[in-house]
């Protein structure tokens, strides 16, 4: 599991990136090279692609992000699928959820948010550009190779002007809705976090913060709900998937490990052993000779 925003704020290196409090603004081309990766975001991400192609996939949906493509791609756990000889050069804006909200704020008298749609359950919106939110893309290159960088207040003006002038596009109500949802506070309950997060290799601290909890009050609240801890939950309902999986699909080992969201196959093998009483393996042999 790679956390996007750590991963180039510990390595500048691998982009080039504009920081402003905790905005970050970065243009680079993915250094992927698995098929599959599992990728965190503990923000939302805007992204904008300007050549390649990515395939991002979450609970059985998959969204395509190709070249002149504009996404939200929302906070929590991906997958990135890429074919084995596609790039991927992106601009890359992570966004914490107080941006938006002040964001909202400052313009509640100017946005249109009667009759607001429903946010739907896609974690990843695909978003209309216009001819104005081109140009804004284009714009933005120059500011990396200025020196000295631009000034703080000049970025996050910056940022402000993208999110509005996606807001102005009608085809982005969805867009609107959810970012007024952030704004009242409607954050997912910590049963919606795990239940849409569950089959990721994350840990208690990365599932508090996607439910905008602290972890005390995370394990207390997943306590009252499902009378267990968030390790044996978890543990039980990706060992669920995996029989399914065995049962029901023709997916190898490794995948099944991948798509539960364990570790390894190591990991995997001696859990299911220890639970189950058969390796993967002659569990689904077994099966096939009833």
């Amino acid at each position: 599991m790679i956390d996007l925003y750590e991963a180039h704020k510990t390595f500048p290196n691998l982009s080039k990136q504009l920081m402003c409090k905790d905005l970050m603004f970065t243009q680079y081309d993915c250094p992927q090279i698995a098929i599959t990766q599992d990728i965190f975001l503990q923000t939302n991400l805007i992204v904008y692609v300007l050549s390649g192609r990515r395939v991002f996939i979450k609970n059985k949906i998959r969204r395509e992000l190709a070249e002149g493509t504009c996404a939200l791609v929302k906070k929590g756990a991906h997958i990135s699928e890429k074919d084995e000889e596609d790039g991927w050069c992106v601009m890359a804006f992570f966004i914490p959820d107080d941006f938006f909200k002040c964001l909202i704020s400052d313009n509640l008298t100017n946005l249109p948010l009667t009759n607001l749609p429903g946010t739907g359950t896609d974690d990843v919106l695909l978003l209309e550009v216009n001819e104005l939110s081109k140009s804004f893309f284009v714009s933005m290159l120059p500011y990396f190779t200025q020196t000295p960088s631009p000034p703080e207040n000049l970025l996050e003006l910056k940022f402000k002007e993208l999110i509005l002038s996606l807001l102005s596009q009608k085809q982005n109500r969805q867009f609107l809705a959810y970012l007024h949802n952030l704004y009242q506070d409607k954050h997912p309950t910590v049963e919606e976090v795990v239940q849409n997060n569950y089959t990721f290799n994350l840990t208690v601290e990365e599932y508090a913060k996607l439910a905008c909890k602290s972890v005390p009050t995370f394990k207390r609240e997943f306590k009252r709900i499902f009378n267990d801890t968030p390790a044996k939950w978890l543990m039980k309902k990706r060992i669920n998937l995996a029989i399914e999986m065995l049962e029901n699909t023709n997916l190898s080992i490794s995948e099944i490990t991948f798509q539960c969201g364990f570790e390894n196959q190591t990991h995997f093998s001696r859990v299911f052993k220890e639970k189950v009483g058969l390796s993967p393996l002659k569990f689904r042999l077994s099966i096939q000779t009833v």
